[in-house]
């Protein structure tokens, strides 16, 4: 127990504002007479009481979270203006590595840079490391339920928690006890939009007072279910301008790959195969079409449970004790469609992990002469749909499962508090899927064992599209220990230590299926490695009273991972009351992320593919071809389609790359600086301001393909492999000379982007600047108990360095490459009787649509003059959330969420096209036995 009673009472609510922002809004002013109990705060190994904490660190309580409506801890934490989704399982790409996770990110330094702890430890990192080479924290393996509260630090924190903590850190701290039982129900559905909805079902039952029995034990058990969509189920809500912007104007085209197929002979001349339904042909270019929306998956269907057991007891008289036991699976199916026979004339690359060497550029086969389904005397390719690949044949499927068990032990020696932990904790996930063997498919078509039209044999469509997995798994065993507590007596106060050590050994895996390793699927990329390292670090850290109201803190870690050099991680603070409302403060500290297995480890490498690639030498000739098609007020459906695929293939291409691990990897260093205030101008009213800054050096990665391309002239030969794409390119030209004859524009020679070969190297560098804000203050209005709270960020600077130019990059801050400069979340809280409402306003500020590697977008994607404004620039959107919870009903709790209550669409974006922003109702009900 400590208390200070030189402080008045401004000066102690100022300080809790400052440590516990969210919190402070529901406090009533704290009594000097009062002590307060001395709690661990997230970022600093010292116990302190909440009046001393010095770090900015924000609070998300149980009410808080309750009122967002969120139910997953992605929703939750994406309720803070500082934190945005890096990755969502909702949403993210059926091609991508990582499938069935979400994890978050700081400062736009990616989700590897921020560091996610559940009661103040790691828990191990994702099965399917993202990209596969970024291992992180997998949210939707935490019981939401079970969640007391959430602490953000918003500072580098390497030096207490060792490497990954560069922007910041979020400690998810479970319930503690808990006594009776609950039940609680959610669903939530958007107006209109029926398809997309969630529900959960969570219970907690819990026994025991510590105090009187001495232990408490509790089981929180939940489960989420989250209906998939799409985009045919989403059609009716596309507005007109989708259809303008750049390679979109043929969005909801129906295919050419129908069940009875078209005879593509040249992008001028293609014929219907006969049998289609005479519904199915298009009245204007007389092709056969089938309309693949509905099997067009836009979100995943999820199905995940989680289980959390929180048991407390004592240990004698002077030892706390917790046993904590975590459980989560989770299920995500993807909406595919049935295979189609894939277009003969673009080429597609990848790479054998095994034989060490690209394969291709491959060709999809055409219908030989001869074959049953070929009336022409030359080879021909056959635009069908193979249908009896569909009815569950075709998949996408993602499983996953994560446990953590740990004891944790705290306790008071001679004066000093001591805490110790010791678990093990594990994560594996697998994704399967089907893929084209390049020779069975081949086989197949080539031979004509392959029936069209027919149900084939399970056995001949399996050698056609064998299933291809990841599989991967990480596991920790760690063990901790931290001793704090007062050394000396100072005329300014007493100085406070902690001293440590954190011990961790960490494995990981990740393999692909033996068929992609060998390179006989086509254009799919795999990885494969094994590896186990240890990680070793002493660390202290003091709080020392240089003079009355000013306060000193530093910190010292050092790191050893198995073989790679020792690192030092130092962190100060300062904390200044410089009167009884303001408070100011300032941190400058060196942070550190250690390369993880995928990147240093003794795997074989991994290869991959970049999507969305913009060429700057073929996009800028494809973008002209294909707006002569588009513009030709006689262009047909089939051909602005086709066109549409001839561009896109260019500027929104994929690129094929193989990066090997590298065991001479430094780690990633940082160095970051904040500044700020708290000022109580009034009572309960607060404000705060911090200004940050934090430069990232020697980042482990591939260099980004765009800084590649850009220096293209300047690479080693064979870095970049282009491939003959004549055959298709001379495709594109015949369709634009059928508009317009006299087109004299080509490629000049230059092929497509076939490989790159981009190792892992420390040769990345970012920097980024801004400042947090944030407002607190409580009034009584008509009877009404209101909180206010304004909580936002904006980036003043975010810059990468240029490895081709050999400096930083330009601002990407308020353009399309990063994003809003500005978020902010106004939330008003007005409680009277058994009614608590509540209404948040979320804002995040318009951005160019330019970027870095395409500088003038609108004008280089030949968007129309009448639209370039609407193009240029991406509005800013601002939508209002309203919630009412109702107690009156003995034990009962009633909730309604209305999400975007004035149904505000969300702002055109030329380039990303539309993006869904519905009006969205939410209903919970909770009961206590």
């Amino acid at each position: 127990m400590k208390h200070k009673s030189t402080l008045n009472k401004s000066a102690i609510a100022l300080a809790v504002t400052l440590a516990y922002p969210a919190f402070a809004l529901a406090q009533q002013p704290i009594d000097p007479a009062v002590k307060m109990q001395r709690v661990e705060v997230t970022g600093s190994s010292i116990k302190r009481t909440q009046a001393e904490a010095a770090g900015s660190v924000q609070i998300l309580t149980r009410d808080d979270i309750e009122r967002t409506g969120e139910t997953t801890a992605l929703g939750i934490l994406t309720s803070a203006a500082a934190i945005t989704t890096d990755l969502n399982s909702a949403s993210s790409s059926a091609g991508s590595f990582a499938t069935g996770a979400s994890g978050v990110s700081m400062r736009g330094l990616s989700k590897v840079s921020t560091l996610i702890l559940v009661n103040g430890r790691r828990i191990a990192p994702y099965g399917l490391s993202d990209g596969a080479q970024e291992n992180f924290t997998n949210l939707d393996a935490i019981a939401s339920d079970a969640i007391e509260r959430i602490e953000v630090l918003k500072d580098g924190a390497s030096a207490i928690y060792g490497s990954d903590a560069v922007a910041g850190v979020v400690n998810i701290i479970l319930r503690k006890n808990y006594q009776g039982a609950k039940i609680r129900t959610h669903y939530a559905q958007s107006q209109h939009f029926k398809e997309q909805r969630n529900g959960s079902v969570a219970a907690i039952v819990g026994y025991g007072d510590i105090e009187a029995q001495g232990f408490n034990t509790y089981l929180s058990a939940e489960a989420y279910r989250r209906d998939g969509y799409s985009q045919g189920e989403l059609a009716r809500h596309y507005p007109f301008w989708h259809r303008l912007t750049p390679g979109r104007s043929t969005w909801d085209a129906k295919s050419q790959y129908s069940p009875t197929g078209n005879y593509f002979r040249s992008s001028t001349n293609i014929v219907a195969a006969p049998g289609c339904p005479a519904g199915d042909i298009d009245p204007i270019d007389k092709l056969c079409k089938y309309d693949i929306l509905p099997l067009t998956g836009l979100t995943t269907d999820n199905k995940r449970h989680a289980i959390a057991s929180v048991t407390n007891f004592k240990i004698g008289k002077s030892i706390d004790a917790t046993f904590e036991i975590t459980h989560a699976g989770a299920e995500s199916d993807y909406i595919v469609a049935p295979f189609a026979l894939q277009p003969t004339t673009t080429s597609s690359t990848w790479y054998d992990v095994y034989g060490g060497k690209m394969v291709g550029p491959f060709f999809y086969p055409k219908l030989p002469v001869g074959h049953p389904n070929n009336p022409y005397s030359t080879p021909t390719e056959f635009r069908t749909r193979l249908m009896d690949t569909g009815n569950g044949f075709n998949f996408n499927r993602t499983e996953s499962d994560q446990q953590r068990v740990m004891l944790a032990l705290t306790g008071t020696v001679a004066g000093y508090d001591w805490r110790s932990a010791a678990g093990w904790m594990r994560s594996s996930a697998t994704k399967a899927t089907r893929n084209p063997a390049a020779k069975g498919y081949t086989d197949a078509i080539v031979n004509a064992t392959y029936k069209f039209g027919q149900q084939n044999s399970y056995a001949l469509l399996d050698s056609m599209f064998p299933v291809r997995t990841t599989e991967g798994e990480s596991d920790i065993k760690f063990f901790d220990a931290t001793i704090s507590g007062t050394v000396m007596q100072l005329p300014a106060g007493p100085v406070n230590v902690a001293v440590g050590t954190d011990i961790r050994s960490n494995g990981y895996r990740m393999k692909s299926s033996d068929n992609v390793l060998r390179g006989e699927l086509v254009g799919v990329f795999g990885l494969q490695v094994d590896d186990r390292v240890n990680q070793y670090a002493v660390f202290t850290e003091a709080s020392v009273p240089v003079v009355k109201n000013v306060e000193l803190s530093a910190a010292l870690r050092a790191d050893k991972t198995t073989g790679f050099e020792a690192h030092l991680s130092p962190k100060l603070g300062l904390r200044w009351n410089a009167t009884d409302r303001l408070l100011l403060r300032a941190t400058a500290s060196g942070g550190f992320r250690a390369p993880n297995i995928v990147e240093s480890g003794n795997g074989l490498g991994r290869s991959s593919v970049a999507t969305s690639i913009n060429d700057p030498r073929r996009c800028p000739t494809a973008n002209i071809l294909n707006a002569l098609v588009q513009d030709a007020k006689n262009a047909t459906p089939a051909d602005k389609s086709q066109a549409n695929i001839f561009r896109n293939s260019e500027c929104l291409a994929n690129l094929p790359s193989f990066v090997s691990s590298n065991p001479d990897l430094k780690p990633e260093t940082s160095r970051s600086f904040t500044s700020g205030f708290v000022f109580e101008p009034v009572k309960n009213w607060t404000m705060a301001m911090d200004y940050y800054f934090i430069e990232r050096r020697k980042e482990i990665g591939s260099r980004s393909v765009n800084d590649i391309l850009k220096g293209e002239a300047a690479l080693p030969a064979g870095q970049l492999i282009r491939t003959d794409n004549t055959a298709s390119d001379n495709d594109f030209l015949a369709l634009v000379r059928k508009y317009a004859p006299n087109n004299t524009v080509n490629y000049g020679g230059v092929g497509k982007l076939g490989l790159v070969y981009n190792p892992y190297v420390n040769s990345g560098q970012t920097r980024v600047m801004g400042l947090d804000f944030d407002t607190t203050g409580r009034l009584k209005a008509g009877g009404y108990d209101v909180r206010i709270k304004l909580d936002g960020t904006y980036v003043l600077k975010y810059q990468e360095y240029s490895v081709a130019n050999d400096a930083y990059g330009p601002n990407q801050a308020g353009t399309w490459d990063f994003g809003p400069r500005m978020r902010a979340k106004l939330s008003t809280y007005a409680k009277k009787g058994n009614f608590d409402h509540g209404v948040t306003v979320n804002w995040a500020s318009g951005y160019s649509n330019n970027s870095i590697s395409s500088p003038t977008y609108c004008v280089t994607q030949k968007v129309a003059a009448e639209f370039l404004d609407t193009c240029g620039h991406v509005g800013s959107n601002t939508t209002v959330d309203y919630s009412l919870s109702y107690t009156g009903i003995d034990r009962v709790k009633l909730s309604l969420y209305v999400d975007n209550v004035f149904h505000q669409e969300a702002p055109v974006q030329w380039r990303d096209g539309f993006s869904p922003q519905f009006r969205r109702f939410g209903a919970a009900a909770s009961y206590t036995f």
